[in-house]
C-alpha cells in the first residue's frame, strides 16, 4: 500500500504512554499501533527510512530500564530483545477423556482456565479416543505454547512390550508426525508415565520417549524438540541422567533424528568468552571430569563430611589426602597437590572461609594459576556452597564475576576450557541464571542450536552451446576459453551453523531473495553447513549479508555485555526533583564509568544531561537545571539502598549525619513533628550492611507470603541501648524494659509523641532524648495480649502459617509488635530535646 511505502515495524509488549512518547522522540515520527503488540513508524522520505534501517537495534529509555527495539520492513519481524520465544506445541498425557485425569492436565486447567476445559470436552465428545490416539486443542494466548496434543495413555501393565508401552510410543510418534504435517517448529515433551496415575517405571518412560525421538525423521519445519525435566521434582536428577544415557546410546548406534536441536531443562550451558575461552556449566559429578586441573573446595581441617572434598579425595586416594592434611595454607592461597588416582594433571585445593569476595578472588587466581602452569582446561565446583555455608546464588555470582574479570583483563593463551561442575540442581540453576545476566548475549545451549533455513530444491539448469570453427584445434580452444569464462563468473561459499545463527528475520528474507533474483543454489551438506553456489555477484552478496549480520550482532553483544558488567558492579544515581535518588539506566551508568567516550547521558525519563564528574553534578541540556550525581559500589551479596552513602571496602556499618538542607532530613523531621514538638538536635542515618541484608531477606519472605507491608515507625530507647541497636539491631530479649501489654516482642509506634515519652526515650545526662525511626515489616497482624510469646497461626489447621505482627487495636492500630529481630531495621537515629 502507498501509505506503508516508507514504514517500518517493530514488536514491543506492555508499552506505557511514557514509553510511546520516548519512542516518538527517538525516531522523530508518529507511532501507530497496528495490532496486538505490533507498532508502525512511518517516514515521509525513503532516505529517512533507510537511515533508521542502517542501525538494526535501537535503544530507547523507558520508566524502568531500557527497551531494545529491532525494526524491520515487515510486520512480523521486529521483536524486543527481552522477549522469550514460545514453544509451538506441548504434549500432555490423559488417562481417559477427562482433562483432570493426570496432574499435568489439572495444572493446565489451573493456568488456562475453563476455556481450555470447554474446548477439550467439546473435542473429546465428538468421537472415541482410543489408547495411543491423540487429541489436539488450540490454546489461549496466556499460555507459553500455541497447541496442546493430549495422548490417551494406559496405566503400566508390567512390561515394555505390553499394550500400555506400545500405546504410549504410538501416541508420541503421532505427536511428532502432527507437528511435521502442520509445520510446527518446536515441541516440548514431559517424561510421560512416572507418577501415581500411570505408574510407569522411570527408565521405561524415558525409553519410550527417547526411542521415539531417535526413530523420528524430520523433513520439514520441526527443528526443536525439548524434553521437560522439572528441577523441583524428587526424581529430576535421575530423570535427567536417564535421558542423557538413552540419547547417548541412540547416537552411538547411529540412530539420530534429523531435527535441529534436542534439549532438556538441565542441559549443559556454554559461553564463549573473550580470547575464545569456553565456559561450560555442567550438572554432574566432578569426579567424572578429565580436565587438566581439578579444583577442590576444602577447609583443610575436615575431610570426611559429605560434599565435594570427600568425593574428590575418595577418587584421588590416600596419598593426596595425606598431602592435604600436612598442608599449611594462608588465607586466599591455592594449594596444589598431585592428582593421585584422579585422571588429571593436578588438584588445586582452596578455602574461601565463607566469604563471597574471597570466592571471587580465588576464581580469578585459579585461572591465572592454570595459565602459568600450562593447564588448558580446569573443572571448578561450587566453592563454599552447600556445607561451605554460602547460598548457591551468592557463590554463582562470585565465581562467574571472577572468571569474567580474568578473561576480559588478561590475554589467556593456554586456558581454553573452564568447566563449572555442579552436583545439585539448585546450584546448577543458580549458576545458569547468573550466567544469563553476567554474560548476557554470550549464553548458548550446548550443543548449539542450529538455525536451519528451508530452501527450494536446487534445479539443474543446463545450457547447450554449439561451437563451430575452421578446425578441431580452434573449436577445442574456444570451448576451453568459454568454460574458463563461465567458471570465472561462478563461485561457491560455505556457511557454518554459527554464521547462520546471526541472521535476523530481515536478513533471512534478503538471503532467500537471492535465489530467484540471482539464480543461486542453496543446500546443506552432511556436516550441517550451508553451501551457496551460483554467479559470483550473487554469492558475494550472500557473503556480505552474513558478514554485516554477524558484525551487527557482535557490536550489540559487546556493548550490552559491557553495560551489564558495569551495572552489576556500580550504581550511578541522580537526585530527582523530589529529593529522592534515582538510579540511572545501564547506558548512562556505562558512560559515566567511561567519561572520555561520551559527553552526555540520558536518564530513565529520557532527559539529556551533561555530567561534571569533578563536581559530581549533571546539567540538564534544555533547562540548565543542575542535579547531584552519586556513585555506589555494589557488593557481591548486597546492593546498597540508593539513599545510602558509599562505604569503604571492609566497612560494615557507619552513622551518616544528615544535613538539615537535604530532602532526606526534612522528610524524617516532618514525620517526627507531625505529633511531637520537641527540637531536633540531629538526625543520623544508620548504614549497617549485615542488619540491612537480613532485613531485606525477611522482607522478601514476607512479601511473598503477605504482600508488601513495610511501615516507617518510631521506637524510643535508653541512652545505654543505642550502640547495641546500631550494631546488633533490635533485640526482643529485652522485651519488658518498656512495655509488654501486647506481647513479649519489640514495640514500634505510629506516632513519634508516643515514643518521645520519657518512659520509653529516657533522657541522657544532658537532657537529650533519642528514638529510632525504623523500617518495620508489619505484614498481616493480630490483636496482641500480655502473655503472647509467639504469634498465633492464621489458620489452626495450617500451623506453620502464622501472623506477622501484633497490634494494640485491630481497627485503628497505633502500636505494632514484632517477634523476629530481622523484621525491623533501625533506619534513622533522632536526637531531640
Amino acid at each position: 500500500m502507498a501509505e506503508d511505502q516508507h514504514s517500518l515495524f517493530f514488536k514491543a509488549k506492555d508499552l506505557t504512554g511514557s514509553d510511546k512518547e520516548q519512542i516518538r522522540k527517538h525516531f522523530q515520527v508518529p507511532l501507530e499501533k497496528v495490532k496486538d503488540d505490533y507498532y508502525k513508524i512511518s517516514f515521509n522520505k525513503q532516505e529517512e527510512q533507510e537511515r533508521v534501517l542502517q542501525k538494526k537495534f535501537h535503544t530507547v529509555p523507558r520508566s524502568k530500564g531500557e527497551l531494545t527495539i529491532t525494526v524491520s520492513r515487515t510486520l512480523t519481524s521486529g521483536v524486543p530483545s527481552t522477549t522469550k520465544p514460545k514453544v509451538d506445541v506441548l504434549v500432555a498425557p490423559i488417562l481417559d477423556t477427562k482433562l483432570t485425569s493426570t496432574r499435568i492436565g489439572s495444572h493446565l486447567l489451573d493456568k488456562a482456565g475453563n476455556g481450555l476445559k470447554e474446548k477439550f470436552d467439546s473435542l473429546a465428545s465428538k468421537g472415541y479416543i482410543g489408547p495411543g490416539q491423540v487429541l489436539q486443542v488450540d490454546l489461549p494466548p496466556n499460555l507459553t505454547c500455541s497447541k496442546i496434543i493430549f495422548i490417551r495413555c494406559l496405566p503400566w501393565d508390567g512390561k515394555n512390550s505390553g499394550k500400555s508401552f506400545k500405546a504410549l510410543k504410538h501416541g508420541l510418534q503421532q505427536c511428532l508426525n502432527l507437528c511435521e504435517e502442520e509445520q510446527w517448529n518446536s515441541v516440548s515433551f514431559p517424561i510421560i508415565g512416572p507418577g501415581i496415575v500411570l505408574k510407569y517405571p522411570l527408565e521405561d518412560a524415558v525409553k519410550a520417549l527417547t526411542d521415539t525421538i531417535g526413530q523420528f525423521k524430520s523433513f520439514g519445519s520441526l527443528t526443536d524438540i525439548n524434553i521437560i525435566v522439572k528441577p523441583g521434582h524428587p526424581d529430576s536428577a535421575e530423570s535427567y541422567n536417564l535421558v542423557q544415557e538413552h540419547l547417548r546410546s541412540l547416537l552411538n548406534k547411529g540412530r539420530k533424528g534429523s531435527f535441529g536441536s534436542l534439549a532438556t531443562d538441565l542441559d549443559p550451558t556454554s559461553m564463549t568468552l573473550e580470547g575464545d575461552v569456553e565456559l561450560e556449566l555442567v550438572f554432574g559429578d566432578i569426579t567424572n571430569e578429565k580436565t587438566d586441573a581439578v579444583v577442590n573446595s576444602t577447609d583443610f581441617k575436615t575431610f570426611d563430611f559429605e560434599g565435594v572434598c570427600k568425593h574428590i579425595l575418595a577418587k584421588a586416594g590416600p596419598e593426596v589426602k595425606a598431602e592435604l592434611q600436612q598442608a599449611t595454607v594462608q588465607r586466599g592461597e591455592i594449594f596444589k597437590s598431585g592428582p593421585g588416582n584422579f585422571p588429571c594433571k593436578a588438584i588445586l585445593h582452596v578455602c574461601a572461609f565463607k566469604n563471597a569476595d574471597l570466592v571471587e578472588k580465588l576464581s580469578t587466581d585459579i585461572i591465572c594459576h592454570c595459565e602459568i602452569f600450562q593447564y588448558k582446561s580446569v573443572a571448578i565446583p561450587s566453592i563454599c556452597a552447600g556445607v561451605g555455608g554460602l547460598a548457591p546464588d551468592v557463590v554463582a555470582k562470585a565465581i562467574l564475576r571472577g572468571i569474567r574479570t580474568v578473561t576480559s583483563s588478561r590475554n589467556l593463551k593456554v586456558v581454553k576450557n573452564i568447566r563449572i561442575v555442579l552436583y545439585t540442581i539448585n546450584s546448577f540453576l543458580a549458576f545458569k541464571k547468573e550466567a544469563e545476566q553476567i554474560f548476557s548475549c554470550d549464553v548458548t545451549k550446548a550443543p548449539p542450536v542450529n538455525k536451519r533455513l528451508s530452501f527450494p530444491p536446487c534445479e539443474d539448469q543446463q545450457s547447450k552451446f554449439l561451437v563451430l570453427g575452421l578446425s578441431r584445434e580452434k573449436v577445442n580452444n574456444a570451448q576451453i576459453n568459454l568454460k574458463d569464462l563461465y567458471q570465472a563468473q561462478c563461485s561457491t561459499q560455505s556457511f557454518t551453523a554459527e554464521e547462520l545463527n546471526s541472521l535476523t528475520w530481515d536478513d533471512e528474507k534478503s538471503f532467500k531473495d537471492l535465489i530467484p533474483s540471482h539464480g543461486l543454489c542453496m543446500k546443506y551438506d552432511s556436516s550441517g553447513s550451508l553451501i551457496v553456489s551460483g554467479l559470483k555477484d550473487g554469492v558475494n552478496q550472500a557473503v556480505r549479508i552474513i558478514q554485516n549480520s554477524r558484525q551487527n550482532q557482535l557490536e550489540l553483544e559487546i556493548i550490552e555485555r559491557n553495560k551489564q558488567e558495569m551495572y552489576e558492579r556500580v550504581a550511578w544515581c541522580i537526585m530527582g526533583n523530589d529529593g529522592q535518588w534515582v538510579r540511572l539506566p545501564p547506558t548512562a551508568n556505562y558512560r559515566l564509568e567511561k567519561p572520555d567516550k561520551e559527553k552526555t547521558i540520558v536518564d530513565a525519563d529520557g532527559n539529556t544531561w551533561i555530567p561534571n564528574l569533578q563536581r559530581m553534578t549533571a546539567t540538564k541540556l534544555l533547562s540548565g537545571n543542575k542535579q547531584t550525581l552519586k556513585r555506589l559500589r555494589i557488593e557481591p551479596d548486597f546492593t546498597y539502598p540508593l539513599y545510602w552513602d558509599n562505604m569503604e571496602i571492609g566497612e560494615s556499618q557507619k552513622m551518616v549525619p544528615l544535613s538539615p538542607s537535604t530532602a532526606e532530613h526534612q522528610t524524617v523531621k516532618a514525620a517526627f513533628q507531625q505529633t511531637q514538638t520537641s527540637t531536633i538536635i540531629k538526625i543520623e542515618r544508620l548504614q549497617n550492611i549485615p542488619l540491612r541484608r537480613a532485613y531485606e531477606v525477611q522482607k522478601k519472605n514476607l512479601s511473598n507470603k503477605s504482600g508488601d507491608n513495610e511501615k516507617l515507625l518510631f521506637h524510643g530507647t535508653n541512652p545505654e541501648n543505642i550502640n547495641s541497636i546500631i550494631t546488633n539491631g533490635f533485640d526482643r530479649r529485652y522485651s519488658g524494659q518498656n512495655a509488654t501489654s501486647y506481647g513479649l516482642g519489640t514495640y514500634f509506634a505510629i506516632n513519634a509523641n508516643y515514643s518521645a515519652n520519657p518512659k520509653y526515650s529516657k533522657p541522657a545526662a544532658d537532657g537529650s532524648q533519642s528514638m529510632f525511626m525504623a523500617r518495620v515489616l508489619t505484614g498481616i497482624y493480630v490483636l496482641g495480649h500480655i502473655d503472647m510469646k509467639v504469634l498465633p497461626p492464621r489458620d489452626p489447621h495450617r500451623s506453620p502459617d502464622r501472623y506477622d505482627s501484633a497490634v494494640d487495636n485491630l481497627d485503628n492500630p497505633q502500636m505494632f509488635v514484632v517477634f523476629q529481630d530481622n523484621q525491623a531495621y533501625p533506619d534513622y537515629l533522632i536526637t531531640f530535646k
